[in-house]
């Protein structure tokens, strides 16, 4: 892991701790409105249960039940499938970068592409161009970059070394830029593009 030394980190530890904290603070606040929702369902029930028989007085709570469970309904499905959903995977991105396996990769950067969800997670697609060794050339590669972090400030050509974990990038430091690089690449496509044509 000598390589890794003195890589710009793009999580810190206290990165967990937040994302843990807010997981929590949401889980939290859903059960202050199922409580909520409990209480007013309780009420009617005993307030339906303490009415005649029949008596007009009974349609009240069977409609405040009705649209309380609707909106709760509403509401669970908004809150947990789209809000609590994303930060439980947000932390078990960054709790997985703590036990997964790492490679560490030298690569030439390309361009940035359109961020993507992945996994329910916002990142920033950084295309770098990387040597195969099967292949004996070039292949583009995606890495992904937190969106909740800083993008990291590279041009066309840069030779970034970079730690990822699931293509997902950990750490990084540029050791170099080639600007005949990007062209030589692009010299190469093109003259494959029109072979490829005929």
């Amino acid at each position: 892991m000598k390589d890794v030394l003195f890589m710009t980190f793009v999580y810190e530890d206290c990165d967990l701790t937040a994302a843990f904290k807010q997981k929590k603070k949401l889980f939290y606040i859903y059960l202050c409105i199922l409580l909520v929702y409990v209480v007013v369902c309780a009420a009617c029930l005993i307030y339906y249960l303490n009415t005649p028989y029949n008596a007009p007085e009974q349609t009240a709570p069977k409609w405040i039940v009705w649209i309380a469970s609707c909106l709760f309904v509403i509401f669970s499905y908004i809150f947990l499938a789209i809000k609590y959903q994303r930060v439980r995977k947000y932390y078990k991105l960054i709790s997985y970068l703590s036990v997964g396996l790492k490679a560490v990769n030298n690569s030439y950067f390309l361009r940035y592409d359109t961020p993507e969800l992945k996994d329910n997670v916002d990142f920033y697609v950084l295309i770098m161009s990387e040597w195969n060794k099967k292949k004996s050339e070039y292949m583009d590669r995606k890495i992904y970059c937190d969106k909740e972090k800083p993008l990291p400030a590279f041009t066309c050509g840069d030779k970034v070394r970079y730690l990822t974990q699931g293509n997902v990038i950990v750490g990084y430091e540029v050791v170099g830029h080639d600007d005949g690089f990007a062209e030589e690449l692009e010299k190469e496509k093109a003259a494959r593009s029109r072979i490829g044509s005929f």
